[in-house]
Formats: C-alpha cells, structure tokens, sequence
C-alpha cells in the first residue's frame, strides 16, 4: 500500500474528517492583542490542542496497523473462493489437503463439490454463503478497508503537518515571551538569570 499525502495540503485544504487546521503565528503581538488573551494563556492553549493532536495521531497509527494486516486476510480469503468458485464450476476433480495431525496433511478428492463456504466474521462467529454472496461480502470489505486505510493515510500526513506547525507556534510564543522578559528587565534595571529561548527559526 502506497503512502499517499507526502507533498502537503493546499491553504484551501479542508479534512473530510473534520480535523482542524492550526493556524501559523507569523506575528506573535498582533496575534496575541486579536486574540485578547495573555502569553501564558496562549501558550496553555496551544499545549492542550498539541496534546489532542498526538492523541489522534495515535489513535490513527493503530487503526492504519489494523488495517494493513486485515487487508492481506481479506485479499487471500477472496483469492480462495474464487479458487473454489472455479474448481466447482469446471469439470476439474476438486483435490485438497486434510490435515491429520500437526505438520501431517494427505491429499484427498472430494467427491460431491461444496456450493457454500464458510466465513469467519470475529467473536467465533461463523457463517455459511454462497460462493456468490461470499465474493460479493469480500469484495466489499475489501473495497472499504482500502478506502478505510487511504483516509487514515490522509489524516496522519495532514495531522503531522498540523503537529509542525504547532511546535514552531509554541516555539515563537515562547522565544517572544523571553524576548519580552529581557526588555523588561532591560527597562527596569533588574537583574536575574536570563532565560534561555526556544529553537526556532525566524521566532518573534
């Protein structure tokens, strides 16, 4: 499966899953008097949002791990009974493997070809199809667990975007909140140890 996303998202970009987009701070003063909110209350915010961020990423990262190995099983179940399908429908003698004991198997024709199979669906839980109608129920869980995983796909790539752009937000917020330190106390005459500022480019 393809890692779909790796160029980044366009300004008009909006997530289908309703992910919000994190606004870049290119001017901390103006943002903070638009916003009417202190330093400190800002730089609380953006913790928050970036903590609800790496909780979805998680979350995501699971579900994108489900998905690819579910994806193997459907494709080889699917493969299977049309295997089937077309050994029952031909004139061919339908030959298959018993097991006997571990690791000990013997060839066997089954004689009278089976026109139903069945198909695990979880919790122990089995149940019998035609060769049609399980085709169609693979086919579809297929479809859907493919799609299932390009959205997840999407969403991590715009979601560590988002994740970037609020690390270097936290950065500026920060490395500002020390620049203003240093000029009040350059203003004041005070002394005191100086606070060291964030690594960032280009911060406010």
């Amino acid at each position: 499966m393809t890692e779909f996303y790796t160029q980044g998202f366009s300004d008009s970009y909006v997530n289908a899953r309703g992910i919000p987009r994190v606004e870049f701070i290119s001017d901390v003063t103006s943002y903070l008097k638009a916003k009417d909110c202190s330093v400190e209350s800002l730089l609380a915010q953006m913790q928050e949002r970036y903590s609800k961020y790496k909780l979805m990423e998680y979350k995501l990262s699971q579900t994108k791990a489900s998905l690819k190995s579910k994806l193997p099983e459907i494709k080889k179940t699917l493969e299977m009974v049309r295997c089937v399908k077309a050994k029952v429908e031909s004139d061919e003698a339908l030959e298959t493997y018993f097991g006997l004991s571990e690791n000990v198997y013997v060839s066997a024709a089954v004689k009278h070809k089976p026109k139903t199979c069945g198909l695990w669906l979880g919790a122990n839980v089995m149940v019998e199809y035609s060769h049609e109608e399980a085709l169609q129920l693979l086919e579809k869980n297929f479809k859907s667990a493919t799609e299932n995983l390009n959205h997840v796909l999407e969403d991590l790539a715009f979601l560590r975007d988002q994740l970037t752009i609020s690390e270097v937000n936290i950065a500026r917020v920060y490395n500002y909140e020390v620049k203003q330190k240093r000029l009040k106390q350059q203003t004041t005459g005070g002394a005191g140890a100086s606070v060291p500022a964030a690594s960032e480019a280009g911060g406010k």
